[in-house]
């Protein structure tokens, strides 16, 4: 709980310190009790004591409502707001080379991870492909969920191959009700196209077509080049459907250089919320101020029965 006017809550205090002083300069022998500036009555009855306990409870909860006391919602962010992601992973078979300790699937599974812990207000999702696409996860803010979808990426999930333009197809197809103009494909592949369901070059020019400026595309090349044979990584390839698209294509030859591409999208694409969330404060001054004035007229409703006047 905060408070919207802190100096009213000192303010109590020195009321209390003031109220003492004046109360003893007033005092006499004889004397009628007169509510909370007099703390010496002629009884001392239980009644008595519980009604001046009561005033000043209720004085007490009146300076609270004073200081306007608030309490803070932390909530999602909407649609329209932060950055959505697609995250778009290779797994095929190559995939489980182990260049990449332990392997490279796992290597991009873990570097992945790390870049959802780092943006919590932005929604991410996960398209998994070899010889043809599958969605995992739609773009979420539940990346509890998402991690699970990860780690449960496996080899084998989907038949043997490499189809990078049906899996461009599919995370662009992602981002059909997203409401943000912030948008980022993260590409990640070891191989060529070997799956012609869809040519990458024609996918990367329709995005460009319907997307424009606001969806971007990173891809990631994990593995080796082209060799003679036309087998390996396609690095040309990715690296137009990048250009295209406002993005860039990281060359990775190791775990480490994986967490510093991710480490780059996460600066290049910038989230404009905070960090530590977004919070709603609502006023709560009303509860004190209602059982202030309660206290306060249950403590007089005390005095008018347990006090008397006395002497003249």
């Amino acid at each position: 709980m905060s408070f919207q006017f802190f100096p009213a809550l000192l303010m109590f205090p020195v009321f209390l310190a003031l109220t003492f002083l004046f109360s003893r300069n007033r005092m006499t022998t004889s004397q009628t009790y007169s509510g909370p500036f007099l703390f010496q009555s002629v009884s001392g009855s239980q009644g008595e004591r519980a009604s001046v306990l009561l005033q000043w409870i209720g004085i007490a909860f009146l300076f609270i409502a004073l200081a306007r006391p608030q309490q803070g919602f932390e909530r999602l962010p909407e649609a329209g707001e932060g950055v959505d992601i697609i995250i778009t992973l290779d797994v095929s078979g190559s995939m489980n080379q182990t260049d990449y300790y332990p392997s490279r699937l796992a290597a991009a599974k873990k570097a992945a991870l790390t870049f959802i812990d780092g943006r919590p207000n932005d929604r991410i999702g996960l398209v998994i492909y070899a010889d043809n696409p599958r969605t995992l996860c739609p773009p979420t803010f539940d990346h509890a969920t998402l991690e699970r979808f990860i780690q449960s990426a496996e080899l084998g999930a989907l038949p043997d191959g490499t189809a990078i333009g049906a899996g461009l197809a599919v995370a662009a197809k992602g981002f059909n009700y997203s409401q943000t103009s912030r948008r980022v494909i993260v590409l990640i592949s070891d191989g060529e196209d070997t799956s012609t369901q869809v040519d990458p070059i024609t996918v990367a020019q329709a995005i460009n077509t319907i997307h424009g400026d606001s969806l971007k595309v990173y891809t990631v090349a994990i593995g080796k080049p082209l060799s003679e044979d036309g087998l390996g990584l396609d690095r040309e390839t990715l690296s137009y459907i990048a250009e295209l698209n406002g993005g860039r294509l990281f060359n990775v030859e190791s775990p480490e250089e994986l967490d510093e591409v991710y480490s780059a999208i996460d600066s290049l694409e910038a989230s404009t919320l905070p960090a530590e969330g977004l919070f709603v404060y609502r006023d709560s001054y009303m509860f004190f101020l209602i059982s202030g004035i309660f206290l306060m007229i249950l403590s007089n409703i005390l005095i008018y029965r347990f006090f008397k006047v006395v002497g003249n």
